[in-house]
């Protein structure tokens, strides 16, 4: 048998209230956390998440940190962010047929560069950050 060296964790959750006043909500979100992080108002709640794992080495006494990472890989079932969802996008003809997503909600964007001959006025025509023109579908399930 092999001996492993593991650090467990949990999330202890604490929350605080704030109010802001903003011009949007985004501002809103950044001035609350803002605020919040300069608060001592935090209360714990009375929830702890999952236990999970935050490093692992092999052999006794070990050091399971190698930096600022686990020094063996965490399988993603044992981090504290689980397993990853799964997107699988079908396409056919150059046309999304569909999407499927398994192991948790996510956010399905298609980014599509073929916009040669597309009316602007018909379909969302945008500039990535090279300047290449793309249409953007939310396929969300």
């Amino acid at each position: 048998m092999t001996i492993y060296t593991v650090q467990c964790g949990y999330a202890a959750y604490h929350a605080n209230t704030v109010e802001v006043e903003a011009e949007s909500l985004d501002a809103a979100l950044e001035q609350a956390i803002e605020r919040a992080n300069d608060d001592p108002h935090w209360k714990a709640l009375d929830h702890c998440g999952p236990t999970f794992i935050d490093a692992v080495a092999e052999g006794a006494d070990a050091d399971p940190w190698s930096g600022f990472a686990s020094a063996l890989p965490i399988p993603g079932r044992f981090t504290e962010e689980g397993e990853p969802p799964t997107v699988t996008v079908i396409m056919e003809g150059g046309v999304v047929q569909g999407v499927i997503a398994e192991g948790g909600a996510v956010r399905v964007l298609v980014k599509d560069y073929d916009t040669e001959g597309l009316d602007s006025g018909v379909y969302d025509i945008r500039r990535d950050e090279n300047g290449d023109l793309y249409t953007l579908t939310d396929r969300s399930p």
